[in-house]
């Protein structure tokens, strides 16, 4: 598998759909509380993670900040990538409806249409099979997918954290033969991530 094509396939999932109220308060106000409680957590990535940060303006005095950490890792000839997504509104508060989180998979799924992918599947993980114990609304799935020939594997859980008004989504994707070491390195990545 290349990593380009793994990369691909986990970014396009960082898309997400403002359903969201507006706040009362003053944008600037706001984006300065918020900076000071922006994509805080613990997570222990295998390797030293490559990171990005965006700022976007999505709506009128509304901003999305996002904070990106990939790490990557080769098992039996096939990259890994581990890819935690902070996506922080900035100007109105998410939610948690129905609504919210509908949009979020189907704008999630369209990107990995858009990005080539063909014969995706998208999976619910119930929640006696979830990996991740925490308190916070969230939402575990997997994607499989193929991208000119390379079925990809990709484990997910997207956290909504509301005081901090963001959602935190980590991923794991692969080449399908790698299944196993995928849904290892998930398992061990949601253990290691708090809040």
């Amino acid at each position: 598998m290349k990593l380009k094509h793994s990369l691909i396939f986990i970014a396009l999932l960082s898309t997400t759909t403002v359903y969201a109220t507006p706040v009362g308060a003053n944008l600037a106000d706001a984006k300065e509380a918020s900076a000071n409680n922006a994509c805080k957590f613990d997570i222990k990535f295998l390797s030293d993670p490559k990171q990005k940060q965006q700022l976007l303006n999505v709506a009128p005095n509304v901003d999305l900040k996002l904070k990106q950490f990939i790490a990557t890792k080769v098992v039996k000839g096939a990259r890994v990538a581990s890819n935690v997504m902070c996506q922080q509104l900035i100007g109105q508060q998410y939610t948690g409806s129905q609504q919210e989180w509908q949009g979020f998979i189907n704008n999630a799924l369209q990107g990995l249409l858009n990005g080539g992918f063909k014969d995706l599947k998208f999976t619910k993980v119930g929640s006696n099979d979830a990996a991740y114990k925490g308190t916070f609304d969230n939402m575990e799935y997997i994607f499989t997918g193929d991208n000119s020939g390379n079925k990809q594997v990709i484990y997910n859980l997207t956290v909504l954290d509301k005081p901090n008004n963001q959602v935190i989504t980590l991923s794991v994707s692969g080449n399908e033969k790698v299944t196993q070491e995928i849904q290892n390195e998930y398992q061990r990545l949601v253990n290691s991530f708090s809040l």
